[in-house]
């Protein structure tokens, strides 16, 4: 989408119409309203992730570790946090200078997605950090108690995030709402959101 002033739209096939338009960019923080998301301090976290073979056994359930409590804000609140995180800056500096968020998942085909790594940046780099990888392999085995099954498969992703806000929800016009998710809680939370954003557009 180009342009955005309802009910003309501009998109790449041509010209649309619409009644009201939520433009949702995601982490593309330059092509709509730049001037409102760099406003509200919205930025790019990248981060790194690994699938892996079957490890020959299943998991009971997703399996996180003590660096990941040390992300979320309703640990973040608790009396034992101050005491965990020091702990984890004396024992483990390089996994929380490069945000290492342990969650190992298994898929249907009795592989493991394990992630992931966060680095907080609006400029993207095109190649991944070997290094940090071999972080997420370490903390595997800590929690796994063995080493890591074969990598299957690499990747990386970007989201939005800001350091005040958990969604930015604006109306640059009567019909238009800019939406984003800046805290990474898009696929739990953005069906919800998406349900009050068109509710209050369509009243």
């Amino acid at each position: 989408m180009h342009t955005v002033d309802p009910p003309n739209l501009q998109i790449s096939g041509g010209a649309g119409y619409a009644g009201a338009a939520a433009v949702c960019p995601g982490d593309d923080l330059v092509s709509l309203f730049p001037e409102q998301l760099a406003a509200a301090g919205i930025g790019r976290c990248t981060l790194q992730m690994l699938r892996l073979k079957s490890p020959g056994f299943t998991l009971p359930g997703t399996v996180r570790s003590d660096l990941s409590l040390v992300r979320y804000e309703g640990f973040e609140s608790l009396p034992e946090a101050g005491a965990l995180c020091r702990r984890l800056e004396s024992e483990q500096p390089e996994g929380l200078r490069h945000g290492i968020h342990p969650i190992i998942a298994q898929g249907t085909d009795e592989s493991l997605v394990v992630g992931d790594s966060h680095h907080y940046d609006t400029a993207t780099e095109p190649f991944a950090d070997e290094p940090v990888y071999d972080l997420l392999h370490d903390e595997y085995r800590v929690v796994i108690g063995q080493s890591a099954p074969a990598v299957r498969e690499r990747w990386g992703g970007t989201y939005a995030v800001a350091k005040e806000r958990a969604v930015l929800i604006e109306a640059p016009s009567p019909r238009i709402r800019l939406v984003v998710v800046t805290s990474g809680v898009g696929v739990s939370v953005g069906f919800a959101i998406g349900e009050e954003v068109i509710n209050e557009l369509f009243n």
